[in-house]
């Protein structure tokens, strides 16, 4: 089963919880500004809600993610909208009914959902598809232009024990030694550590040509890692892998990779 972009990479948590209760603020100033409900009932409403689209969201990934047919995919966002509404019918009618909390009419709050639900329904659709497009696209360079697996890095002339990086009028000192594992991001670099992550204006090939060679390896084109933190290596689609680490990360290894981590690890 294909990892979840968001439930599988922690650095994700954070701005789509952030995303999610600005949706949830932006649903309640809706209906309390639009359809003039009560400040109270209204966040509910936007918490629920949004709530609902978020775990709808979470389930449709196991559908994108192995299903490319486009009238599955036009069911899927249909049936995906028709949930959601009814999901908030459901929430309005538990606080009206149920709960006994006044509520303005259903009906009247339709335009504004679907003018919120629409869209951003369209939009993770849309987003999911563009990872496993990518994905596709990143295993066919793989295959297509393989590196030989006894493939080692260049000459190291100076092998570095630590990282300085510059924050504001900051400046941290990171041990070489300390690092769980290294992205890229355009020209930048981001290295992460137990304490956090820091960005640092550094190539991927400096730092693959001038980190210690028997604890670090490239294991895709984005990524280095600290083979020291790995907990293990499970296959993660067919033909393809991740590293598990001890902090609970798990990072994606392309075949080049593989046979580079494999070479490491004596496996």
């Amino acid at each position: 089963m294909k990892a979840h972009p968001i439930i599988d990479y922690p650095y994700r948590w954070f701005p789509t919880f952030v995303l999610a209760l600005t949706l949830a603020i932006i649903q309640a100033a809706l209906a309390w500004g639009y359809a003039g409900a009560d400040w109270l009932p209204a966040l509910v409403d936007g918490i629920a809600t949004v709530g609902w689209f978020a775990a709808l969201a979470y389930l449709v990934w196991f559908v994108v993610g192995y299903v490319s047919l486009l009238q599955t995919n036009v069911i899927t966002a249909v049936s995906g909208v028709v949930l959601w509404i009814a999901g908030n019918f459901m929430v309005c009618d538990i606080m009206v009914k149920i709960v006994g909390i006044p509520y303005i009419d259903f009906a009247f709050t339709l335009p504004f959902r679907l003018l919120f639900g629409v869209p951003a329904w369209t939009a993770v659709i849309l987003w999911y598809h563009l990872l496993v497009m990518k994905e596709t696209a990143n295993r066919e360079e793989a295959v297509t232009t393989p590196q030989p697996p006894t493939a080692v890095p260049e000459q190291q002339e100076e092998v570095i024990d630590r990282i300085t990086v510059k924050d504001g009028s900051r400046i941290h000192i990171i041990k070489v030694d300390e690092l769980l594992y290294i992205q890229a991001c355009g020209d930048y670099t981001t290295l992460v550590n137990p304490d956090g992550e820091y960005v640092k204006e550094q190539t991927m090939k400096y730092l693959e040509t001038h980190l210690p060679a028997g604890n670090f390896v490239r294991i895709h084109r984005s990524t280095i890692v600290n083979v020291t933190q790995i907990s293990r290596v499970e296959l993660f689609g067919k033909e393809t892998y991740q590293v598990l680490l001890k902090n609970g990360v798990k990072l994606r290894v392309s075949l080049t990779g593989y046979k580079l981590l494999k070479e490491r690890l004596g496996i």
